[in-house]
């Protein structure tokens, strides 16, 4: 009630204060004795005053909801720092300090001494569960959903028992950690019997989409179907950065928005994070929002102070938020895109090939465990058009659920396009949404066992924000006749919308059709009773879709006569109002390609069959043959060089392996791999960084880099060298985030280099005795935290004092090339890199492997970055570069051009 006359404000940053206040050391020692610092919810049981304090200046700031310290309380997250089991203690003593505040203020507003001019900093406070990401995204595998799930719901609780109002899912950077969460904060609160709202705020970075890929549209379509409060942003950026994608998500979102951003991108001074929009600055930006429709909530993330919150507090009290106008149409999606439901022109295309039961090559791939190339399977569907991918692995003599989680798995990564999973048992769907990011399609549900596993299966779509294809078939078996279809999807459409509340925009009606080329009587009108069927499903219904198994209508008829019939039934569906199609996409024939006798032969044996229709039918195409390998036409047109180019970015390796078998003895495979692949691989990582190209098809292309690069490596020209260059990676002393560190390790192991990642919370030591141990080239040192840049530099300074000079790789979120050449070179005599991403890794470490071989060309580089401009002019011929040569400067020698 109170968002619809006034914007509610958000509390600030906690971790901005922690770092502001000179902690007492021994509020780091954790139960068994080790120190833990930087685990800010140990200090819910170690100085609750301070945590009390926090609270206290934000309430007082005018703040009408605060957030507990419990953003990292999850188990697995804990785990890192060996306290998994204080989890639901940690939670609940962050909880239980913030609700005595709360209530304090809220006694206060009851106050008759009340001062009434300070009226709106005594509203009644809300406590918001401050309930972070993680370390870990599921998308990647880097931890399963029912891991994510568990410990989420151990937090959930603990949350409820100290008292919390609502609860906020924040920081989010992957979509299917966001389901995972929703589920488990709604299963505690059927078990404590409370109804606690949920909001969700997701970080959108630099590159215009979540860490994983997805946009702002694209998370509005994968989170529309939930019962959540409100959706919005927060971190990453600052104000200005994130009013575009306010902009998308007031258009497009039709419940409450909130935004907490930063104040202002943050800066690395000294190792410590300065974000420069003063508390003025701050108002006047997150004022501007409340402009946008939907927009309710107000507030600070990192850099933000209780001076923030009170400007922005006093800024727009007398603000009324423009109600929620948003509106999406409907909409299906995957990691990184959405797909409409109703195309224009129809139908939504459903490729059909990822399918062990339909498909004998298929199936071959899941007997013999080749996952990867099932993968392949799904993304030749995709180049051939398709809009959506029915997945079925399900057949007698296999675990499906481990066969449906290996192939989904895949699927969501490297797949552009939305999931459909196809499965006859429970356990086995539900294994598949689990590994689904984005807004799937179950196929199928139907009454043929009854209600009982009918209302299982919708219960599944409620969960895990699903549309659901439904069969006309009920106990009595599949609907043969047009008012036994509409009868059935009748029924259907009832129980789906009014007993378990799906929105009947996520229901896809599959009205069957039977072969009319088998010559059976009962089957002969089967064309036309599905298309009235899809007539008048849609005139009772215009609100939900239909489909069908096309190549149903054509069973039993040779391989080409089936296209034609095929093509010309889609015809005569889609002009019956029929919204999508279940088939092989490459297999269909424009209706204006089909000359007009084998069009007129196809539509006398489903309109006016006789008995000599279908024989008619069968000798007519008896001799007409279809040339189906005219797809990638586009593909056809490139050069050598650029059909490898194109195959990287796509990340197919079993027809790269092909293509490259063929050109090697044109073009010499040392060029293949130091100039094709090579070049086009620093393209992707410019795309990347752009955000053009998403993070899971990187490393599909880094892996088929490598592969490709393997098979290549019999016939590349060998040169005799001692040890492959190689590096030590690790994040460091006090931070436990490692997803941007795996990738570096990805990205440089399939570039041919030799990494030993070392994992997390990597003291010096750690680092050091790897290096001596496997005679390593360089370090890598990485860290999400400001804080870390610091510990980056205190290895430095005394790697130094014990003469290593060893070349050093630094990259992290908090890293800038003004903190490395102003507070990292100044105190090592060794090279330093200044690694923005893995890209730049690549660069630095190609760098000192041809300093391995030859000492001339130099090593040490302010920005490796700075290479991919100067690559870019030397191949243009702008620029000559000249012999490095070496100078002598003050504080150190260095080499440059």
């Amino acid at each position: 009630n109170r968002i619809k006359n006034e914007i509610l404000i958000i509390d600030g940053a906690m971790g901005t204060q922690i770092q502001s206040i000179d902690i007492p050391k021994n509020a780091w020692i954790d139960d068994k004795g080790l120190k833990q610092e930087g685990c800010n919810e140990l200090l819910n049981a170690t100085a609750p005053n301070i945590i009390s304090t926090i609270y206290n200046n934000y309430a007082l700031s005018g703040a009408d909801l605060i957030k507990t310290n419990t953003f990292g309380s999850m188990a697995w997250v804990l785990d890192e720092y060996n306290m998994g089991h204080r989890a639901y203690e940690l939670t609940f003593k962050g909880t239980k300090i913030a609700r005595e505040v709360c209530d304090k203020f809220n006694n206060l507003s009851k106050s008759s001494e009340q001062d009434k001019t300070k009226k709106e900093y005594f509203n009644k406070k809300y406590l918001l569960g401050s309930i972070g990401p993680g370390t870990k995204l599921p998308s990647l595998k880097h931890i399963h959903y029912d891991r994510m799930y568990k410990d989420y719901k151990e937090m959930a609780l603990a949350l409820i028992d100290g008292g919390v109002d609502i609860y906020l899912l924040e920081t989010c950077q992957d979509p299917l950690q966001i389901k995972s969460a929703i589920n488990a904060l709604q299963d505690a609160n059927i078990k404590r019997n409370v109804d606690i709202p949920i909001m969700v705020s997701v970080t959108i970075e630099l590159s215009g989409t979540m860490l994983i890929g997805t946009d702002a549209e694209t998370i509005v379509t994968i989170l529309e179907p939930y019962d959540i409060l409100s959706l919005g942003f927060n971190c990453g950026t600052g104000p200005k950065q994130v009013k575009k994608h306010i902009a998308t998500l007031s258009k497009f979102w039709n419940r409450p928005i909130s935004v907490h951003s930063n104040a202002g991108l943050p800066q690395n001074r000294g190792g410590i994070a300065y974000y420069p929009m003063d508390a003025d600055e701050f108002q006047k930006e997150q004022s501007k929002f409340t402009k946008f429709d939907g927009v309710s909530f107000l507030g600070g993330c990192c850099g933000t102070t209780p001076k923030h919150i009170k400007a922005l507090k006093d800024a727009i009290k007398n603000i009324t938020p423009r109600p929620p106008s948003g509106k999406i149409k409907p909409s299906v999606a995957s990691l990184f895109n959405s797909v409409e439901l109703f195309q224009k022109p129809a139908p939504l295309l459903i490729g059909e090939r990822s399918n062990a039961t339909g498909s004998k090559a298929f199936r071959e791939l899941i007997i013999n465990g080749d996952y990867e190339g099932t993968l392949i399977v799904g993304q030749q569907q995709v180049r051939a058009g398709a809009h959506i991918l029915d997945v079925n692995v399900e057949f007698a003599g296999r675990d499906g659920r481990l066969d449906m989680r290996e192939v989904i798995s895949l699927y969501n990564q490297n797949i552009s396009i939305p999931l459909m999973p196809d499965a006859t048992k429970i356990e086995t769907m539900e294994e598949a949404l689990k590994s689904i990011g984005g807004k799937a399609i179950i196929n199928s549900v139907n009454l043929e066992d009854g209600e009982d596993k009918f209302n299982k299966i919708c219960i599944l779509a409620k969960k895990y924000g699903a549309a659901l294809v439904c069969l006309t078939i009920d106990e009595n078996g599949m609907a043969k006749t047009k008012e036994d279809k509409v009868r059935i999807a009748s029924r259907i459409y009832n129980l789906c919308v009014n007993r378990h509340g799906i929105d009947p925009s996520n229901l896809i009606f599959d009205m069957l059709t039977f072969t009319v080329g088998s010559g059976d009587l009962e089957y002969r009108e089967a064309g036309i009773e599905t298309l009235e069927a899809i007539k008048e499903l849609h005139l009772k219904y215009p609100n939900v879709g239909s489909t069908l198994g096309l190549s149903n209508i054509s069973f039993g008829l040779a391989k080409n006569a089936r296209i034609y019939l095929n093509s010309v039934f889609l015809h005569h569906c889609i002009e019956a109002g029929m919204t999508s199609v279940i088939i092989n996409v490459q297999h269909i024939i424009p209706i204006s390609k089909i000359k007009k006798e084998d069009r007129d032969i196809c539509e006398e044996l489903l309109f006016n069959p006789n008995d000599t229709t279908l024989f008619r039918f069968i000798e007519h195409f008896n001799n007409i043959d279809i040339d189906l390998n005219t797809s990638d036409e586009e593909y056809q047109k490139l050069n050598d060089e650029q059909k490898i180019a194109y195959l990287l970015k796509e990340g197919d390796k079993e027809k790269m392996i092909l293509l490259v078998e063929k050109l090697r003895k044109k073009i010499k495979p040392d060029r293949i791999v130091n100039e094709i692949l090579i070049d086009t691989m620093k393209e992707i990582g410019e795309l990347f960084g752009s955000g053009e190209m998403q993070l899971p098809f990187v490393l599909q292309s880094a892996e088929t880099m490598k592969a490709t690069v393997d098979y290549l490596n019999p016939y590349l020209e060998k040169q005799e060298k001692k040890t492959e260059t190689s590096m030590v990676i690790g994040t460091v002393k006090g931070d436990v985030h490692d997803v941007g560190k795996n990738l570096v390790d990805i990205i440089l192991s399939n570039n041919g280099f030799k990494i030993y990642n070392i994992g997390i919370k990597a003291h010096l030591e750690d680092f050091l005795e790897t290096l001596k141990i496997k005679n390593a080239d360089a370090i890598g040192m990485s860290g999400l935290l400001v804080k870390s840049t610091q510990v980056m530099r205190d290895n430095l300074i005394e790697m130094q004092k014990q003469g290593i000079k060893k070349p050093v790789l630094l990259g992290g979120a908090a890293l800038t090339k003004s903190f490395v050449d102003e507070y990292c070179r100044p105190f090592y005599d060794g090279a330093i890199f200044y690694c923005r991403d893995a890209f730049d890794g690549v660069i630095a470490m190609s760098r000192i492997e041809k300093f391995n071989k030859d000492p001339s060309v130099g090593l040490d580089e302010k920005l490796a970055g700075d290479l991919r401009k100067i690559d870019k002019l030397k191949e243009k011929k702008e620029i000559v570069i000249p012999p490095f040569k070496e100078i002598k400067m003050p504080d150190r020698t260095v080499e440059i051009p």
